[in-house]
């Protein structure tokens, strides 16, 4: 592969050196460009150019404008316009003074090129030159974790603008794209009832047979890609990722039917189709067809949110981002916690002390991970108290018997009885209805009528009572003390670089900016611990550092 040329900007005119030295120093870009090597970028995103044809735009040119971009929360019409008008940018990138080059697609152009690998890539170089510095590796460091809800940029539908929304995906495309097949489609396939609209104030009768005709009709469009005659002329498609991106809409339409709809009468073919309600979906629901990874989450009881969750690994003592990674909404917190951990390892080979996470991160699972690691998991354990739908009081208050296998209640009551849960990872021992019977505390332990109290017992109960003793340790209490800082953290990617609410769609794109603002919070993190703590203009330069400046812009 021959060797890729990017444009240069190194050969700047008299007047370019004699306004940006009249300059003061910019209190974040110029101690950025001092403190940062940005170099790596070009090496590791050659690949991705020709070294025939025009040159591009150097890849580190283009990190440090995705920088600047996350770094103000800026759109890209935005950037563009900052670009050409503010000069400590310009300063920043190297670029004339007269430059008004960069179009606002060239910035969305890039981010699709990269991807958020390359990003991800990008985040480790800049971490391990602080490491180099000496800004954080220390093994008896604390690694802190916890996740904030980003919001999707998605709106809300019913189940019948859902299935809408499913089909126009698979037909809009195909007119551009294929005009063969989608002028076929039109001639064979009945789709009128996508102009029709949902008849809210109609009879119940007529709700359902608009809502069963949209469904026999999306369903007919699934069948009719099945025909031999559309088939080979699917197949014929000349631009395989188009061909590709057609498959995954006509799967994504077809769970949406599945997760949503039902017959009234399985046996009957002719019967109606009707909505499923709430209980009887599944839980990893589609909600958007534009943007189907996309879910539901809580982030209390209390509050909801429709997006992703940020799960965020910081340093304790340096306050540097580690890692960040997006998750669908309603994956539990803790899932990937020993994959984050160990991602970390492997890139820089650093083991902390111990990693500090909320009650989320406290499971059996991963107690026996880090355990097997040789790393402490300092984190609150898992409440074992509402495991029973019937039980009132605490199951902490019943005595479990690891050798006997048995448990014993408050009243002195002992049962043996017990069935194992592969999806719970626990028994659950079951008192029987007659030892509950003549209970004088019954009305305060159980509501069950028909049968006793049940406890749930973790497969993990030593390892969660090894850790309920350690947090009451001082050490422990100490541990949990500096785990409120990652949420100062949170909020500084959330509310101040625009991760709290997303621009963008697909779990990819949202990668993508998550990793580029870690690179803005440990970008300000390392400027601070090198560079003055005072984050100001320097108005005044002394001669000799004018000088030298001249003479770098010179060269």
């Amino acid at each position: 592969m021959s060797r890729v040329r990017y444009k240069q900007f190194d050969q700047l005119s008299f007047s370019d050196i004699e306004v940006f030295s009249c300059l003061p120093e910019h209190p974040i870009w110029s101690r950025v460009a001092e403190q940062i090597d940005f170099s790596f970028a070009d090496r590791i995103c050659s690949h991705l150019y020709s070294g025939r044809g025009q040159h591009p735009y150097a890849p580190s040119l283009k990190l440090k404008l995705h920088i600047v971009q996350r770094y103000y929360h800026l759109s890209d019409r935005e950037m563009e316009e900052r670009v050409i008008g503010d000069l400590f940018i310009k300063r920043f990138l190297g670029v004339p003074v007269s430059f008004t080059g960069f179009d606002h697609s060239t910035l969305g152009l890039d981010r699709n090129r990269m991807g958020s690998e390359l990003f991800d890539v990008c985040h480790h170089y800049i971490l391990a030159q602080a490491k180099q510095r000496g800004l954080w590796g220390d093994n008896k460091d604390l690694w802190l974790v916890d996740s904030f809800p980003t919001h999707g940029a998605i709106a809300k539908r019913s189940a019948y603008r859902l299935i809408q929304q499913g089909m126009l995906r698979v037909v809009n495309p195909l007119k551009r794209a294929f005009p063969a097949l989608h002028r076929q489609l039109l001639k064979e396939v009945d789709l009128h009832a996508l102009q029709m609209k949902f008849p809210q104030k109609g009879t119940e009768g007529e709700r359902l047979a608009a809502f069963s005709q949209l469904v026999v009709q999306a369903y007919g469009l699934l069948y009719w890609f099945e025909s031999d005659s559309v088939r080979r002329l699917f197949w014929s498609w000349p631009r395989r990722d188009r061909q590709l991106a057609s498959l995954e809409s006509q799967a994504i339409l077809y769970k949406i039917l599945t997760q949503y709809v039902h017959p009234e009468d399985p046996h009957d073919p002719s019967a109606p189709y009707k909505r499923r309600s709430k209980s009887e979906r599944p839980k990893d629901l589609i909600l958007s067809s534009v943007d189907p990874d996309v879910r539901g989450g809580y982030k209390s009881k209390s509050v909801k949110f429709t997006g992703d969750k940020v799960q965020v690994v910081k340093s304790s003592l340096s306050d540097l981002v580690l890692t960040a990674e997006p998750i669908p909404g309603n994956e539990d917190d803790g899932k990937r916690l020993r994959e984050l951990v160990e991602q970390v390892q492997s890139m820089h080979h650093v083991t902390p002390a111990a990693v500090v996470g909320d009650t989320a991160y406290g499971t059996g699972r991963n107690l026996s991970h880090f355990a097997e690691m040789n790393i402490k998991l300092s984190a609150p354990v898992w409440s074992q108290v509402g495991a029973s739908k019937n039980g009132m009081r605490s199951n902490e208050e019943f005595a479990y018997d690891p050798l006997a296998n048995t448990v014993t209640c408050p009243q002195g009551q002992t049962t043996a009885i017990s069935y194992h849960s592969q999806e719970r990872e626990g028994k659950t021992y079951k008192f029987t209805a007659s030892q509950c019977a003549v209970c004088p505390v019954r009305s305060t332990c159980t509501t069950a009528k028909k049968t006793g109290r049940t406890i749930f017992i973790s497969d993990y109960y030593e390892l969660h009572q090894q850790s309920k003793a350690w947090n009451e340790t001082e050490e422990g209490k100490a541990m949990q003390a500096t785990r409120t800082t990652v949420e100062r953290k949170n909020n500084e990617m959330k509310n101040h670089h625009g991760l709290g609410r997303a621009r963008t769609r697909t779990r990819e794109r949202r990668r993508r900016d998550v990793k580029v603002v870690c690179m803005v919070v440990n970008m300000k993190v390392i400027i601070k611990k090198i560079g003055s703590t005072t984050l100001s203009f320097i108005r005044k330069k002394r001669i000799s550092d004018s000088r030298e400046k001249s003479a770098h812009l010179a060269q």
